[in-house]
């Protein structure tokens, strides 16, 4: 035999302990997808910012390129050239020192000025393209008489990044003002 309620009664507690189970996995699981959300928003953050300053390294970079004059030097540790600025020249040199890429300026009658274009870098190549269309490592090219001014300048940058051990490479390609038109 059943008992009747009567319409005014309450909860059981086994219908209280059921709905405060279900309450407590909706909670459960709200806070694990709220913790992956601020888990995910920090580390696109931090890529955003790094994925910043390498567009603007490259940013600085090629302003200086489009504005060269004179003769361009590469060897394997310095891309040296002279830039246009105001009624002079000014001696601009990129350099790789420990994991830092580095912008050096020559001034008068004083020593270099350096700057640090990029950080966390594990190596720096720079590649020189000629007027015959093949890349050079060292120019003026070796063997060469008069090899002319370069036409573009490639950089690959190794970028390390945090959450990953092997650096990524990154790669541009700057058209120089001898190569404009061309």
């Amino acid at each position: 035999m059943t008992a009747k309620r009567s319409g005014d009664a309450g909860l059981s507690l086994i219908e209280v302990l059921v709905s405060l189970a279900i309450f407590a996995v909706i909670g459960v699981a709200g806070l694990a997808v709220l913790n992956t959300v601020a888990r995910t928003g920090e580390r696109t953050e931090g890529r955003l910012e790094r994925l910043a300053d390498i567009d603007r390294a490259f940013l600085v970079i090629r302003r200086d390129l489009a504005q060269t004059v004179g003769e361009v030097t590469l060897s394997e540790d310095m891309l040296a050239f002279r830039r246009a600025q105001a009624q002079a020249s000014v001696k601009i040199n990129y350099i790789q020192q420990d994991a830092t890429l580095v912008r050096q300026v020559d001034v008068p009658l004083g020593q270099p000025i350096g700057q640090s274009i990029l950080t966390d870098i594990s190596g720096a190549q720079w590649r020189l393209l000629d007027g015959a269309r093949n890349w050079h490592s060292v120019w003026p090219p070796v063997g060469s008489q008069t090899p002319g001014r370069p036409l573009a300048a490639e950089l690959t940058l190794g970028v390390r990044r945090a959450e990953i051990s092997e650096p990524q490479l990154v790669t541009r390609l700057i058209v120089l003002p001898a190569g404009q038109g061309r």
